[in-house]
């Protein structure tokens, strides 16, 4: 029984005596003769706080505007909350810092607070979080460019707590900021480890008076549906023999001991896709017992919540989707930080495009059929599906037959034009799925098992204005029907950029090394008003001139991959600098042909090395790499960015070739808008190959005390139509021409301990 008393004044006055409490602190209670609670006054909001008198720790329960203080039985009802909310605020040199000046709080935080948790004084990190402060405060859209060592994520958290705070004060809003990342590792960085960490400090000091929230905010497919999960433990049943420990395991799964995330179970990605939610929820018989639906519920309504941690593509479908009569997907934000920027318009590419592969009617018409297999007119859905199935079938056996033989390491698409056939197939198939659609709404089958997905696909490319059709064939050499909007860029100013919310969009490689002009044009930023744009480059902290050096040998061939006397010169050359840095190296390829060939060359030649080959089967070649003491990876496709290999364990990367953009249908489409091959070249390719080679070299030095030599065996990197750029965009890296310089350069820097076999 909590008791409520209206005494003890004196007791909070002499925690204030003596600066353990807001000194400006208005009492209001006292409750179980132990704690106190007061209110005291912000710039614009009052703050309740709870003050445990036996152990003198105390915490910030409530926050509210002055109009609305709480009355007496409120606080009957929140008790339970404040005993479980007292929390240490430690050092009090800072409490209320935020009702000064934030640009104040960002120097105290990174020059006084930081360094005392182990944290070094980095002035590019200071002056980057205080432009992106300026970027969320003033600006529309902040493009902010930080290279590797810079810190940018402490950079932006800090001034994206610093505004939105202002922003509370300042216009009564309390809204949570949203940050987007094309990489799950980066989320549950920021969710697991780089938010609480800050929170702690922060709350430490006194900066902040209750931890910071934070939720990660998935894609519906990340989760269990029950009605799915149910019908395939059922479809398991009938061979039961054969399928009995997937089914204990699918029980256990449905007892939730680890939540609703599948992301948390070690199953297969097949099984996931058979028990995770899929297409509209939308009268769901289970919807009201559906966890799912509570979580989904909670995570959007949670108050107070500071941060909200998505994708790219679901932040993106959010903004597709607000203008639909959907549910938003996502919290309507204060800020948002737009991380891994780079990756951005290729997101937007895949959300506001349709895929329909050759197996998607097939798993639609197979998954109606198993749902409705006891329906009254059983017969009739069975003769549709049947006539899909061989509508689908025609389909796609055409598709095949414009499909070209072409190289697919160098070809990501081609672009078609659909025949009439081709035509007839895609409009009979969309009328199809129409009618078995709403024949399952009247026998109430219709969730969740949904073809509204799959009809929208059709609908668009059936459509084609303003698209581009092409034919992609996946790593499993199943074909596709894909269609990508031929102006994304018009899409994302309108949809995203537009909105009238503060974006900052950093990545350690917008620019190609001397502005942002390509990265404006492909993302839609290059028709916003100046007065709206802010950009900013903040360079490495790193010591280049001392600690790299990039080699480019001059007698290399013109790069062939359908020449042998130019896989063999490849071959040499990885063999010399291999030999030269004792391992320790990627190589880079652009082609998974050309990569199986230089490896098979060199497989028996480096029998002392420890050889990893990233295939497409390959899952572990990077954890495997860094596990090695003197490993070579023969890499592709990920390794180009976003891997961090810090210390010895990599100190050579070889680029074989530069990497200009594949063949792909949008690149296809854009060369139709240019004057010309030339105009083309230097518009679009030659500024997508030095991003792409910047993520590259940027592979090597990840650390202060990083060493190493970055070799590009294109001898193009040399020639007059390119070398300047090249060398322009990797200017801090010192160039040598010869392998012994490179042998010179690592016996400089290295111990004597790196080059033991």
């Amino acid at each position: 029984m909590f008791e409520i008393t209206y005494s003890d004044s004196e007791i909070l006055e002499r925690f204030q005596n003596c600066g353990k409490a807001y000194d400006k602190g208005v009492y209001d209670f006292t409750f179980e003769g132990r704690y106190i609670i007061y209110h005291a006054p912000l710039r614009h909001m009052v703050d309740y706080i709870a003050l445990d008198a036996k152990t003198g720790l105390e915490s910030a329960i409530k926050t509210v505007k002055p109009g609305n203080l709480f009355s007496k039985p409120t606080f009957r009802q929140l008790i339970p909350h404040i005993m479980n909310s007292i929390k240490y605020t430690g050092d009090r040199r800072y409490i209320n810092k935020f009702a000064d000046n934030p640009i104040e709080v960002i120097d105290t935080i990174f020059r006084f607070i930081l360094p005392e948790c182990g944290y070094n004084i980095r002035e590019e990190q200071i002056s980057l979080s205080k432009k992106m402060f300026i970027g969320f405060t003033e600006k529309q859209v902040a493009i902010c460019e930080a290279e590797v060592g810079t810190g940018k994520t402490l950079s932006y958290l800090v001034a994206a707590l610093c505004a939105k705070f202002y922003n509370e004060q300042k216009y009564k809003q309390v809204m949570p900021v949203t940050i987007t990342t094309a990489t799950i590792e980066l989320q549950k960085a920021l969710v697991e480890k780089e938010i609480p960490r800050l929170s702690d400090i922060l709350m430490k000091y006194g900066i902040i008076r209750k931890p910071l929230s934070v939720v990660l905010r998935k894609g519906k497919e990340h989760y269990i549906c029950p009605f799915r999960l149910n019908d395939h433990i059922k479809t398991l049943k009938q061979h039961r023999d054969s399928y009995s420990k997937t089914i204990a395991l699918l029980k256990q799964i449905g007892k939730m001991p680890l939540g609703i995330d599948l992301d948390k179970y070690q199953i297969s990605g097949a099984l996931k896709s058979k028990i995770c939610i899929k297409g509209s929820c939308k009268g769901c018989k289970l919807k009201s017992s559906c966890k799912y639906n509570d979580f989904a519920s909670v995570m959007y309504k949670l108050p107070g919540l500071d941060f909200q941690v998505t994708n790219h593509n679901m932040y993106l479908m959010s903004q597709k989707t607000r203008s639909d009569d959907h549910p938003p997907l996502l919290r309507e934000s204060c800020f948002v930080v737009v991380d891994e920027a780079h990756k951005f318009k290729e997101a937007a590419e895949d959300t506001f495009g349709e895929n329909i592969s050759e197996k998607d009617v097939e798993r639609y018409c197979s998954a109606v059929k198993d749902m409705c297999s006891k329906a009254c007119n059983k017969k009739l859905y069975n003769e549709l599906l049947a006539t899909v199935c061989a509508e689908n079938a025609g389909l796609f056996r055409s598709l095949r037959k414009t499909l070209q033989k072409r190289d697919l390491d160098d070809d990501r698409g081609s672009i078609i034009k659909l025949n009439n056939y081709q035509t007839a197939r895609i409009n009979r198939i969309t009328s199809l799925v129409e009618r078995i659609e709403e024949l399952k709404q009247k026998t109430n089958y219709g969730v969740p098992v949904t073809g509204k997905s799959l009809l929208s696909a059709l609908r668009e490319i059936k459509n084609r204005t303003g698209s581009i059709i092409w034919l992609n064939v996946d790593e499993n050499k199943i074909l596709c029907l894909c269609r990508t909007p031929n102006n994304v860029n018009n899409i994302l100013r309108d949809k995203v950029w537009n909105r009238n919310v503060s974006h900052v969009l950093t990545s350690g490689t917008m620019s190609d090394g001397t502005d942002f002009g390509y990265f404006k044009m492909q993302n839609g930023l290059d028709r916003i008003a100046k007065h709206l744009l802010l950009e900013s480059k903040t360079e490495s902290p790193f010591d280049y001139q001392n600690h790299a050096r990039l080699y480019t040998p001059k007698s290399m061939p013109t790069p062939d991959n359908n020449s042998e006397e130019y896989i063999k010169a490849v071959a040499d050359e990885c063999y010399k600098i291999i030999r030269a840095t004792n391992g320790h190296t990627a190589i880079l390829f652009t082609s998974y042909k050309v990569l199986q060939s230089v490896h098979d060359l060199l497989t028996d030649k480096l029998t002392d090395y420890d050889i990893i080959c990233m295939n497409r089967g390959n899952r572990t070649a990077i954890t495997d790499f860094k596990k090695s003491k003197n490993g070579i990876l023969f890499a592709s496709g990920s390794m180009w960015e976003g891997v961090d290999c810090s210390g010895d364990g990599l100190s050579s990367v070889i680029i074989v070739r530069l990497p200009f953009p594949m063949r792909t249908a949008i690149m296809e489409d854009k060369k139709g808008d240019c004057d010309g091959t030339f105009d083309f070249v230097n518009r679009y390719c030659i500024p997508n190959m030095l991003i792409k080679l910047r993520q590259g070299v940027g592979r090597l030095i990840r650390s202060e005390t990083d060493t190493g030599v970055v070799s590009i065996l294109d001898s193009r990197a040399n020639s007059p139509a390119y070398g300047a750029k090249v060398s322009t965009a990797l200017a801090k890296y010192p160039q040598i021409h010869t392998v012994s310089e490179i042998t010179d350069f690592m016996n400089s820097v290295k111990k004597a301990e790196y080059f033991k076999k």
